[in-house]
């Protein structure tokens, strides 16, 4: 199934807009729904109970993503965010399953055609634009440093560790960490230049300031960005399926200290935003707390 959503018939390139290949919800949800349902009848035999139905369909669907990784053909991003849908997806087909065996009498035939069920329903997918969904996180924490030496971290940060952004879950599953970002000065205004493992670099023009009290920027991400292999193609940052839009630094004198807000808005276009705008979410608010970790402890240790 994976190789046969990599084919010709599900990247329409016409249609630029739309979905494409294992980023489908016929991938994502049929798939494994389709597998769960093959398990519980294969084992029809043997009676199975909700139990089996439930749990059964794991093992060959975890047989499938491990097949995915070991001929690379996905990367470890996109497989930790498609392990719970697709346990989710399996667990419900297999439930199927077993309400088909109890009261249906299916030929093998029958059940084959199940097979046509995602790939005929992809294919239609590929046409249909993808829905553009914004999203804002907002995070906050103390540090016990003043807003100047804060400030000047924001705009000078070099030479950042992997272990001082542990506990990120984005780096965890495979994101590359950030090396450095630096602020500079050009024709246009002010940038930031941002240096990230695995030789990832992009630009963040700053589009509002207020010395040692607030600054924005956007993003701009060119086709060199991000080398071959430094993020899943589906998780490509300013790609298709996820973008970040702007982020924005509000620094507050507080007592022993300074109130240090982030805020990310970003972009999730898939047609199954209610489980990838989760991820997103979930990925955006982790990161902007991880940051926000590092500059407590660097501006406190200075």
């Amino acid at each position: 199934m994976r190789v046969a959503f990599g084919l010709a018939p599900f990247f329409h390139t016409e249609y630029l807009g739309a979905g494409s290949g294992p980023m489908l919800a016929s991938f994502v949800v049929l798939v494994p729904l389709v597998l769960g349902i093959y398990t519980v009848y294969a084992a029809r035999d043997d009676a199975p109970g909700y139990g089996y139905a439930v749990l059964a369909p794991w093992a060959p669907m975890f047989a499938f993503v491990g097949g995915t990784a070991l001929l690379l053909i996905e990367g470890t991003i996109c497989i930790a965010m498609a392990l719970p849908i697709f346990m989710i997806s399996a667990s419900l087909g297999g439930l199927i399953g077993l309400v088909l065996v109890r009261n249906v009498k299916f030929k093998s035939s029958s059940m084959n055609a199940l097979l046509m069920l995602p790939l005929l329903s992809g294919y239609a997918e590929t046409h249909i634009a993808l829905p553009q969904q914004t999203g804002q996180s907002t995070e906050t924490i103390h540090i016990a440093a003043k807003p100047e030496v804060v400030w000047g971290l924001i705009n000078r940060a070099v030479d950042i560790q992997p272990t001082e952004m542990s506990g990120g879950l984005a780096y965890m599953i495979g994101v590359p960490y950030p090396i450095e970002a630096v602020t500079q000065s050009n024709d246009a205004g002010r940038v930031r230049k941002l240096r990230w493992a695995k030789d990832v670099r992009f630009d963040e023009p700053i589009t509002a300031w207020e010395e040692n009290r607030y600054i924005k920027w956007t993003y701009d991400f060119k086709p060199d960005s991000f080398p071959a292999g430094a993020l899943d193609d589906h998780v490509l940052i300013g790609g298709r399926y996820f973008d970040l839009i702007d982020t924005s630094y509000r620094l507050q004198p507080e007592a022993g200290g300074t109130r240090l807000d982030i805020v990310v808005s970003y972009r999730v276009s898939t047609n199954f935003n209610w489980y990838a705008g989760w991820w997103g979410r979930v990925l955006v608010d982790d990161s902007a707390n991880a940051i926000l970790r590092f500059y407590k402890r660097r501006s406190e240790q200075a």
